[in-house]
């Protein structure tokens, strides 16, 4: 075999995985309804696992399966941070295609309320709503407050020395800070925990004076040396009858929550009825049923103008709520601009501090340093257009890969060819490979 025929061989393999890998890209973009789902569907929940709403979704993954209620399954994905904004910025990002869904309380809204996020119900398409649970003020057995009075009279008495854990701009804050208001004076020192599993090991642990849990997790961890001080609901319940209500102890907050299922904006209309469908098999299955009852979950699901109704309602309650900020973040936009400056100026730096006296040697030495600069701005713009959710993974990697290409061959047209089957090859087949083999989500 000559060295054409190879060249030759080696450009059609190279041909056949490129063609075939965007194929694949093309079809998993163009998913309707009549053949949906093809691959597994992507749960996004912003928690970390461990706490209520990733214990609610596996419960209904494993409904889906056991009982066959889809030809394919669900895959959990725990996107926790930024308040439940990480999961759910990229969940509105993703691409509309049915495969992406979050599972998000009513943190959305909270979030959208008090202008902590721009993402709010207006910027998913909501399929439904499952799974009522209410919830409990917990402290330690070792707490010196015994009961939700003396909390509320510490809280008064030394502002913000009653340390409060809760995941920050999410209904747990909110809770806690019309809490604040049944007793003018009264202020919690919050904490930022994140999750349910997050504020119960700071609890035990003797970190945190009070947090809120479901009923079902306090159940769940009651031995642990959990006592409830408050069911935040509207009466009591048959589980927790000894615990009364915030109400009766003169404390009027009710907080309850559900769990709702959101698409990206865009996505097929056909696919979220068809998965709320399949929800709505799901809370009748005897698994939910079953595991619901456990911890003390109401097996609801609300769908179409009930829905609609009941996120006005709550997007108009949070949006009475305005906490004040009380936590000072770090400007992390104005810090990523000095360190990328900082570095800049060391690399002049050492070039002039370094530069040759051989006249020889300096247009090499220029070459390298315009090469490494050159290709490290290219590799922060790769990553800001896809952190910033601009271009996807696919188109921001062949720009990178075809930019960063001609860049360092010097736009020498011998290897145009050669760059752009690498950068077909490389975004097309990575996305491949990623996706369906292994089912990572990329941006």
């Amino acid at each position: 075999m000559t060295e054409n025929q190879r060249n030759a061989l080696i450009h059609s393999i190279v041909a056949v995985l490129i063609l075939f890998s965007i194929a694949q890209y093309v079809e998993l973009g163009s998913g309707s309804g009549d053949s949906y789902p093809r691959k597994p569907i992507r749960v996004v929940v912003p928690f970390q696992p461990g706490g209520g709403s990733d214990t609610f979704v596996r419960i209904v993954q494993k409904a889906i399966n056991d009982n066959d209620l889809m030809p394919q399954s669900l895959v959990v994905v725990n996107k926790p941070g930024g308040g439940t904004s990480i999961g759910s910025s990229y969940v509105k990002d993703a691409r509309p295609d049915g495969y992406t869904v979050l599972c998000l309380h009513e943190a959305l809204m909270v979030a959208k309320s008090n202008g902590q996020s721009p993402n709010g119900p207006e910027d998913y398409e909501v399929a439904a709503a499952t799974g009522e649970f209410g919830v409990v003020l917990l402290v330690s057995e070792e707490s010196p407050y015994k009961s939700l009075g003396d909390l509320m009279n510490a809280a008064k008495s030394n502002p913000e020395t009653v340390t409060f854990g809760v995941n920050l701009n999410t209904p747990t804050h909110f809770t806690a800070i019309m809490l604040e208001n049944t007793l003018p004076g009264a202020r919690f020192r919050f904490v930022a925990t994140g999750g349910g599993a997050h504020r119960l090991a700071g609890v035990m642990g003797g970190h945190l004076d009070v947090i809120i849990l479901s009923v079902g997790e306090y159940l769940r961890f009651k031995q642990n040396g959990l006592k409830a001080i408050a069911y935040l609901g509207q009466e009591r319940i048959a589980s927790i009858s000894e615990i009364p209500t915030g109400e009766e102890l003169e404390f009027p907050v009710y907080s309850g929550n559900l769990h709702y299922w959101w698409f990206p904006k865009g996505t097929d209309a056909t696919i979220v009825n068809y998965f709320a469908d399949v929800l709505g098999k799901v809370m009748r299955t005897d698994y939910a049923l079953k595991r619901t009852e456990e911890l003390q979950i109401l097996p609801r699901i609300i769908v179409g103008d009930e829905l609609s109704q009941r996120i006005d309602d709550r997007m108009k309650r949070f949006g009475a709520v305005k906490p004040e900020q009380r936590v000072e973040l770090p400007n992390f936009e104005r810090w990523t601009v000095i360190f990328v400056l900082l570095f800049l100026g060391i690399v002049v730096f050492k070039r002039i501090r370094n530069k040759p006296t051989e006249i020889g040697a300096a247009p090499e030495l220029r070459m390298r340093y315009d090469f490494a600069l050159g290709t490290l701005l290219m590799t922060i713009a790769y990553v800001l257009l896809m952190g910033f959710g601009i271009v996807s993974f696919v188109w921001a990697t062949i720009l990178y890969i075809v930019a960063a290409g001609l860049f360092l061959t010097r736009m020498d047209r011998s290897k145009w060819i050669p760059i752009l089957e690498v950068a077909l090859l490389m975004s097309f087949g990575l996305h491949f490979v990623f996706t369906q083999l292994f089912t990572i989500d990329l941006p």
